[in-house]
């Protein structure tokens, strides 16, 4: 029978268990996207506190790129020494590491799928493919392309965002392309056995019809790609508490299953994850392989091994949005 407490191994990467710590903006880096020590440990915290692997928050790819305050950067050799730190904290500790790329505009301005040029679309997967090379040189076990929460590269898997009538449009096949070239790039570049994610929206604000299809026809086509894990989110997982009425707990169980079910490679379900009983029962009834939090470990950076110790009581976090702050993005009750 299968257990949250598993090892898994991926890739041959080995995740000491199935509960994973999605990518989570700190807004702790500095001015130039360097890891500072309030980042170190934030990391040597979650490292010890008992998570089976942790996905390190969006990371601009060069310097015209960052798009959020206190965003982390991996650009060139004077980003390696931080990440290096990371890595080799979260080694000692049994923890692999990977690391999100990410991609929302530039100068500054968050782009649109229709905004640039085929041009300027043809040069991202070299762009991602620098990332992972720099990624694997920092010791990361593997890169994550962010392609989830209506950002630049999701849009382009969306009905309605993705207007364009190029090569990266007009169809679901045409749509998807940018994502499969990203990921081309990226395997020639880190090599075969450097572990490659992706993160996908399954839903949207709205409901839209087609976004789940997309979705579904994605993971499948990176499946049949060699991605080796793929993490299931969307929009309108994040609500929490709302005048007395509590969010579902695993939001987006539903279509992480039915990816789960079609794909060979792992499937991670983010997005409310809240309860040992509530994952242990998609465990026994679906083909998902691992649990993404976020939250739950600001508010709680030990849950998982308070789990693990036996004391099953659900988070604490009421998804109450007060981690999100200028001084940097923590959970206002714990001291870090």
């Amino acid at each position: 029978m299968k257990t949250l407490f598993d090892a898994v191994t991926v890739k041959g990467v080995r995740f000491p268990n199935r509960l994973l710590r999605s990518a989570t903006w700190e807004r702790l880096a500095d001015a130039k996207g360097r890891i500072t020590p309030a980042l170190d440990a934030v990391y040597a915290r979650l490292a010890a506190g008992g998570v089976g692997g942790i996905i390190v928050s969006a990371t601009y790819l060069d310097a015209t790129s960052r798009s959020l305050p206190g965003q982390i950067g991996l650009c060139d050799a004077t980003h390696l020494p931080g990440h290096r730190r990371l890595t080799e904290t979260a080694k000692a500790a049994g923890v692999p590491l990977l690391l999100q790329l990410s991609f929302a505009g530039r100068g500054g301005v968050l782009w649109r799928a229709g905004d640039p040029s085929t041009g300027e679309l043809d040069a991202l997967p070299a762009l991602f493919a620098h990332g992972a090379r720099l990624a694997r040189e920092a010791g990361y076990a593997g890169a994550q392309i962010h392609s989830a929460h209506g950002y630049f590269l999701s849009q382009f898997l969306h009905p309605t965002a993705n207007t364009r009538t190029d090569a990266y449009g007009g169809s679901p096949a045409r749509g998807r392309a940018l994502l499969e070239a990203i990921h081309a790039a990226m395997r020639r570049e880190a090599g075969e056995d450097f572990l490659l994610a992706v993160k996908l929206d399954c839903r949207d604000l709205e409901e839209m019809p087609g976004v789940f299809e997309a979705c579904l026809d994605t993971a499948r086509a990176l499946d049949a790609a060699g991605i080796d894990l793929v993490e299931i989110s969307g929009l309108g997982g994040n609500k929490g508490l709302c005048n007395g009425s509590e969010q579902a707990e695993s939001v987006f169980a539903r279509e992480a299953a039915a990816v789960a079910a079609a794909i060979r490679a792992p499937v991670a379900l983010v997005g409310a994850d809240r309860s040992v009983e509530t994952m242990e029962e998609l465990l026994g009834r679906t083909a998902i392989a691992f649990f993404a939090l976020s939250r739950p470990l600001l508010c709680e950076p030990e849950l998982v091994a308070r789990w693990r110790a036996g004391d099953r009581t659900p988070s604490a976090c009421i998804s109450c949005g007060g981690c999100y702050n200028d001084d940097g993005n923590r959970c206002l009750f714990v001291d870090l």
